[in-house]
């Protein structure tokens, strides 16, 4: 995509190769994070810093980390829904990056089973999507089995409606750490759930047990994802990286 050009409601699936992912593992927490922030702001300025000329025609290249590096991508719009492809990180000296772009093209990284979202890449790096800048709870996960739903409601630990908005393993965390002295404890379990949700288990501040039920409660953005070939299951007119799951 050129410069000028945007994505259908500045929105984009986001996936990266599993060599990317690896790449950003090895890179310091601060780095890392800040590798992610401008794969983030694509979905908003898809142009990046310049198209690339053959070999390399039809990618783009991000700087990164005060300039020093490069992330070699391709953004697409495919039936209509947007498309990050981010394949790899490296310095631009002696044309490094771009050597090592047009290796891993060649060796066909980029099928399905070679690529990660960008939301399974965040739980992999241990980064909360809050620190990238994104909303971390505007999705509603797959329900959990309704025979799990029954037992949570029938043991104390979940109302009907709560435990129709958790996941299975949301609903397995809260099953767990759901006990007090005196049996069920309605909040714990439900603290224990969204703890789950996150990856990366962090206090809950006051009320927002409450905000995040409500934006799961809302409708959702639902296009089809090109690579996951699953709806979005974040919130409707969301910015930002479509999630599958």
């Amino acid at each position: 995509m050129r410069r000028s050009e945007r994505f259908p409601a500045d929105a984009a699936e986001l996936v990266l190769t599993d060599l990317f992912v690896e790449q950003l593992a090895e890179l310091m927490v601060w780095r890392r994070e800040d590798v992610l922030v401008g794969l983030v702001r694509l979905c908003a300025d898809p142009g990046g810093k310049h198209p690339l000329r053959a070999p390399l025609a039809g990618w783009n290249t991000l700087e990164v980390l005060g300039g020093h590096q490069r992330v070699v991508y391709r953004a697409t719009v495919v039936d209509g829904v947007g498309l990050i492809e981010a394949l790899c990180l490296g310095p631009r000296t002696d044309s490094e990056v771009y050597d090592m772009a047009i290796g891993l093209r060649d060796a066909g990284v980029l099928t399905d089973d070679e690529l990660t979202e960008l939301w399974d890449a965040l739980a992999i790096l241990d980064v909360v999507a809050e620190q990238v800048g994104l909303d971390g709870w505007d999705f509603r996960p797959e329900p959990a089995p309704e025979g799990m739903r029954r037992a949570a409601v029938a043991s104390g630990l979940l109302g009907e409606e709560i435990a129709a908005l958790l996941s299975r393993d949301e609903i397995e965390a809260a099953m767990a750490a759901g006990w007090g002295p005196e049996g069920p404890d309605p909040m714990a379990a439900l603290v224990a759930a969204l703890e789950r949700a996150r990856s990366r288990a962090e206090p809950l501040g006051p009320g927002e047990a409450a905000a995040i039920l409500s934006a799961r409660s809302g409708e959702r953005c639902g296009v089809l994802l090109p690579r996951a070939q699953r709806p979005c299951v974040r919130r409707t007119g969301h910015p930002g990286p479509h999630r599958s799951g």
